[in-house]
């Protein structure tokens, strides 16, 4: 697990190789804390904020971040995922 800095705070991130649909996708996952330290900033176009959010795929609650990779990829995201790997 590695972390994003943003405004002199770290926040977790996870890198994983998925499936979505039979094709494969390196997908970063954040927490929310993060995605509400940004605020609406994020929404503004090249911002600091808005450069961070547009790698992430999906913010989960923070206590999930450390759940093993598979789990948090086929149990805990927006869409139906296979996970392949972590990577980083």
């Amino acid at each position: 697990m590695n972390t994003i800095t943003f405004k002199d705070k770290e926040y977790p991130k996870r890198t994983l190789l998925v499936k979505i649909d039979g094709v494969k996708y390196l997908i970063t996952i954040a927490t929310e804390s993060l995605s509400d330290a940004m605020g609406d900033d994020k929404e503004v176009f090249d911002t600091v904020a808005n450069n961070i959010d547009n790698n992430i795929y999906f913010y989960i609650l923070d206590e999930l971040i450390t759940l093993p990779p598979k789990e948090l990829a086929e149990n805990h995201l927006d869409t139906e995922i296979t996970f392949i790997e972590e990577l980083e």
